[in-house]
């Protein structure tokens, strides 16, 4: 037997709740019709130039002399440049005593060949040095990746040697768990260890390329800030020591890593240079030369360099430092 239907006092609700549902409807699509043709307009982000601080404008040229035209002295040429304050004048010079830019970040040609060069120093860098990577892509530099591109028929094998014998060897990535098992069978958990280490300090580390830390006004309070002090004021060796990585691991591993990135042993660098040396995540490298990043920055940076020219003194006159230069033969 069918049920009877419903009474017109048990429909009246429902149609009642129904027309409030639409009502709702309604009234939701009209708001969002109207978000979508009339957004709200943002804070209109506050531009350097227009800064208070930066209202008044020196009439006077800031004349800047920088010795050395490696990495420190052509990217502070380049950063000084781009970042100075737009009303503002500056006078670049730099000083380099050899023939050419880059510092250890130089190429020679394997047999007079152009089409070889060789690397002598600073030969990767990896995607953690920001610095380098964005400059690479500014300047619109070619890069080698350093990721095996070819097959060999023959497996690589790495090396560390130390002046006797290898101390360590392992093959090619593809034995990957094989590698990683010789390196805990022989320096137990210091692997792990440096690997977490790393990441913490280099993690820190690179906040500093990060509001609000940046852009900062003291060095030495932002590393203190992202608790970079123990790192910076203790040797390599002393670093790791207090981390509880072996000393084995520590001479056999890292600082063969040390000495290939920076010709330096532990006790002679600190501990945020050792943990950078051992983030190889990433490595990469400009075609025909990294110095060439160096070179593009001094160009951008508009400075006049004087290459074979070294600074033999610096006098200071009235608040103002004259340097002393001899050109070399």
């Amino acid at each position: 037997m069918a049920p009877p239907p419903l009474s017109p006092l048990v429909r009246a609700p429902e149609r009642a709740s129904t027309r409030r549902r639409q009502l709702l409807l309604g009234v939701l699509a009209l708001i969002a019709l109207t978000w979508f043709l009339y957004p709200s307009r943002s804070p209109e982000p506050q531009i350097l130039h227009e800064a208070p601080y930066l209202q008044s404008c020196p009439k006077e040229t800031r004349h800047i002399a920088i010795i050395g035209a490696g990495s420190a002295g052509a990217s502070a040429a380049y950063y000084i440049n781009r970042f100075r304050q737009p009303c503002h004048r500056v006078d670049i010079t730099i000083y380099e005593r050899n023939h050419y830019v880059g510092g250890r970040s130089t190429t020679v040609n394997v047999y007079d060949d152009p089409d070889e060069p060789a690397e002598l120093g600073a030969s990767i860098f990896v995607k953690v040095n920001q610095n380098l990577v964005n400059a690479a892509e500014r300047f619109n530099l070619p890069v080698n990746s350093m990721r095996k591109t070819s097959k060999r028929d023959e497996p690589e094998v790495l090396g560390v040697w130390d002046g006797q014998e290898f101390v360590f060897t392992q093959s090619d990535a593809s034995n990957q768990y094989w590698n990683i098992a010789k390196l805990l069978w022989k320096y137990g958990m210091s692997p792990l260890r440096t690997q977490r280490l790393m990441k913490k300090t280099v993690g820190s580390f690179l906040k500093m390329y990060d509001g609000p830390y940046f852009p900062f006004k003291s060095l030495t309070q932002t590393a203190f800030d992202l608790d970079l002090l123990s790192a910076t004021a203790a040797t390599g060796q002393d670093f790791l020591q207090a981390n509880y990585i072996s000393e084995k691991f520590g001479h056999d591993i890292i600082q063969a890593s040390t000495r290939v990135n920076y010709a330096q042993n532990l006790p002679q660098i600190h501990g945020l240079e050792t943990m950078v040396c051992m983030a190889i995540e990433g490595g990469m490298s400009i075609k025909g030369g990294n110095w060439q990043i160096f070179d593009n920055m001094i160009q951008d940076s508009g400075a006049t360099l004087f290459l074979n020219t070294s600074v033999a003194s610096i006098t200071k006159d009235a608040g103002k430092y004259t340097p002393t230069i001899s050109e070399q033969p």
